[in-house]
């Protein structure tokens, strides 16, 4: 590096006008805060005898690049004539160096250019800006410290937390490197750092590049495992400073559960009575809860939530110490005379659990009895030790187990099942046999062959019966019968009877049938008397078939009503005269018929009516129409013919099929 220098160009002449130029430059000036250099420079001539001149011209100067003089003029050029001087202001790059050349020349003698010359050089540095390095060298939960260094002697350097929106100044000793604090910060939070270093010898300053820092957050529990009571617990701590905490476990009520220091990064253990009990007492009425764990550093606190905590069950279930069952019934204990046999659907059992207890802070709740698939609520008594209540008949005929149940707080259960003696029992049923003598005279047969529950050999049977006329209100009195033990009494074959038969047993169960007997009527019936015979019936009329009481043969001084028959008819215009003909129900033998009652509507083909003129409702009344005289005979022994003769011929087609609608007809035979 050169703080100045000179270059001569080439000569032209000899002896006392040899002649060159000389150019000669020096360092005027440095500018750290510009980063520049500015230098004096002379161009002279030189050379042979000061008192000898040389004429010259077309000057030239050129420093750095830059044309800084031209002259064409020409000038006596003597051994030490000043032809230019001046200054030049260099700019430096960024790290503080310069290089420049410059060069010269002129027309010595000659007008043209014959002289020329040129020199670089490097100029002396200028301080700039020093390196600016950070790292991190510690931190803790509200402060952060920092090693800076730096290529330079450093006299003061800055930080800044905020990437450099803001900073504070710290006065060091001079060096290259060292550390400083950042402190009253707040924890588990991020900073950007930056570190601004100041060249002691340029006053410039650096910054670094900024660092993401956060600093530790205060002691917390950062594992919490889901346990189950009984079984060791390991909590781990964030805890990178091994600051000495306090430790707490809060069960699900919020009650403190245990109350530890360490300076580690876990803790273990809480499988001891004292946790355990506490961890217990603090879900009595559930299987499982959440714990929280605390942790105090100082004035500092964390609270959060951890895993689940479950009972062992198998520590927990309650217990039954006894079951027990008995009937409360006085009727079925006084035959049984043993309030252990239960008879079925009679008895009214009661059921009792004795010896009931919860575990580990859990209490009873409940107690029930399953029994032949009904389930029984039983009542807690006093202290929910024992258990009492069902109250209710057993449906089988054969031993059956009952099962006790208890639940306590957290829904867990036990057990307990004891036999029920059953004896079988259902209401008494018999074989029935009830039957009139010669199977229709009034004197009839009963015999009950009874059917009933032994119950332990104890058990009897009592048998009635009474009877009444079917359509009677009211039934005569009980008369006992003998089991299996046939009976007779009178019931008029006249009628049919309505025989009830009652059951019932030393339990009062009670059995009722219901049997009709019916009349004492044979299939047919001859009566010589009446000359008449009956089928299903015994006949009333003399001369007469009848059947289930209703006569098919027609008798003298006898009616016959017919309505709502419809039948068809025949007009005769030519001789003026409706005809038709009626089925009988009944048939006529050596009888006249004469009508009493004739009532018709009459429709003719063409859709009108042959009487009236329209529908009649209870039908035209024929008999009482003074131009229609009417006739009937028999054409066979059950078909009646009728003829209506009017004075008049009808209105319509001769000969046509007419519809007779025969609303009501009464004939009376003689």
């Amino acid at each position: 590096m050169a703080s100045s220098g000179s270059f001569n160009t080439n000569a032209y002449g000899s002896g006392d006008y040899y002649r060159y130029l000389r150019f000669e430059w020096s360092v005027q000036s440095q500018s750290i805060a510009n980063n520049t250099t500015t230098i004096a420079w002379t161009l002279k001539g030189a050379g042979g005898s000061t008192n000898s001149w040389v004429q010259s011209g077309n000057f030239q100067v050129v420093i750095d690049g830059q044309v800084v003089y031209s002259s064409a003029t020409r000038i006596n050029l003597y051994n030490g004539t000043v032809v230019a001087s001046g200054t030049k202001t260099l700019s430096h790059n960024n790290v503080g160096n310069k290089s420049f050349s410059a060069s010269a020349q002129a027309g010595i003698y000659y007008v043209a250019v014959n002289c020329s010359g040129s020199g670089s050089w490097d100029l002396p540095q200028i301080p700039r800006y020093a390196t600016s390095n950070q790292s991190l060298k510690a931190k803790t939960e509200t402060s952060i410290t920092m090693n800076w260094s730096s290529d330079s002697t450093i006299d003061y350097i800055w930080y800044s937390k905020n990437n450099g929106s803001n900073w504070t100044g710290i006065d060091v000793t001079d060096g290259k490197s060292g550390s400083y604090t950042i402190s009253g910060l707040s924890a588990n939070t991020t900073y950007q750092i930056k570190t601004r270093v100041r060249r002691k010898d340029s006053q410039l300053t650096t910054d670094s590049s900024a660092l993401s820092v956060t600093t530790y957050n205060y002691p917390y529990a950062s594992s919490m495992p889901n346990f189950t009571i009984g079984n060791t617990l390991t909590l781990g701590l964030y805890n990178p400073l091994g600051r000495s905490v306090t430790v707490n476990i809060i069960g699900a009520d919020n009650s403190q559960i245990s109350n530890d220091t360490t300076s580690g990064t876990s803790i273990s253990g809480y499988a001891g009575s004292v946790v355990v009990n506490r961890l217990y007492a603090s879900i009595p009425n559930a299987k499982s809860g959440t714990y929280k764990v605390k942790v105090t550093y100082g004035s500092q606190v964390s609270t959060k939530t951890g895993g689940t905590y479950s009972i062992n069950t198998s520590a927990c279930t309650p217990t039954i110490g006894g079951g027990f069952y008995q009937d409360t019934n006085a009727t079925t204990v006084a035959l049984t005379q043993n309030n252990q046999n239960i008879v079925q659907n009679l008895s009214t059992v009661s059921y009792t659990a004795t010896g009931l207890a919860a575990k580990n802070s859990a209490t009873i709740t409940a107690c029930s009895v399953s029994v032949n698939g009904n389930s029984y609520a039983l009542t807690l008594g006093s202290g929910n030790t024992s258990a009492t209540g069902g109250n209710a008949v057993i449906n089988s005929s054969y031993n059956v187990t009952a099962t006790f149940t208890v639940t306590d707080s957290r829904g867990l259960t036990a057990t307990k099942n004891i036999t029920v003696n059953m004896l079988e029992w259902s209401l008494p049923t018999a074989i029935i046999t009830l039957k009139r003598q010669n199977n229709y005279y009034t004197p009839t047969d009963i015999t009950v062959d009874a059917d009933y529950s032994y119950v332990d050999g104890k058990n009897t049977i009592s048998i009635q019966y009474r009877y009444k006329k079917v359509g009677d209100s009211t039934y005569g009195s009980y008369t006992s019968l003998s089991d299996n033990v046939s009976a007779t009494f009178n019931a008029d074959n006249n009628y049919a009877w309505d025989v009830q038969v009652k059951l019932t047993d030393a339990l009062n169960g009670t059995t009722t049938y219901n049997i009709v007997l019916p009349r004492g009527m044979p299939i047919m019936f001859i009566d010589r008397i009446l000359a008449s015979v009956g089928y299903g019936c015994f006949p009333k009329n003399s001369g007469s078939v009848e059947i289930n009481g209703f006569d098919l043969v027609a008798h003298r001084n006898g009616t016959l009503e017919i309505d709502n028959a419809v039948v068809g008819g025949r007009i005769s215009n030519s001789q003026k005269e409706l005809r038709f003909s009626v089925p009988l129900p009944q048939y006529v033998i050596d009888l006249t018929p004469t009508i009493t009652t004739l009532k018709l509507n009459v429709r003719t083909a063409d859709g009108g009516y042959l009487l009236t003129s329209s529908y009649v409702a209870g039908g035209y009344d024929v008999l009482t129409d003074s131009n229609l005289t009417v006739s009937c005979w028999l054409s066979t022994k059950n078909l009646l013919t009728v003829e209506i003769d009017a004075s008049t011929a009808w209105n319509t087609t001769n000969n046509t099929v007419q519809s007779v609608d025969v609303v009501d007809m009464i004939v009376s035979f003689s």
